[in-house]
């Protein structure tokens, strides 16, 4: 599993980046349409859910975005 941030409801709070213990998330100079920078995903491989097909175990970024623009997609 990897995090992806959906740019439609991330608002650039940024919190996704201080909440991350492992630093998966950096910031972006990367306008979405609603004029926000949003964050992006710079290391997924550093993700405790990485490779997990099974529950996960940390899930902090999800958790604390207000916007709840943060989602888990299976990795191929």
């Amino acid at each position: 599993m990897k995090p992806v941030i959906n740019p439609k409801y991330c608002k650039g709070c940024n919190i996704c980046l201080y909440v991350c213990p492992k630093g998966c998330y950096s910031k972006s100079n990367d306008l979405s349409e609603l004029g926000y920078y949003v964050p992006r995903v710079s290391s997924p491989e550093k993700c405790f859910n990485h490779g997990r097909t099974g529950k996960m175990l940390c899930e902090l970024c999800a958790l604390s975005c207000p916007d709840q623009a943060i989602i888990w997609i299976k990795e191929e």
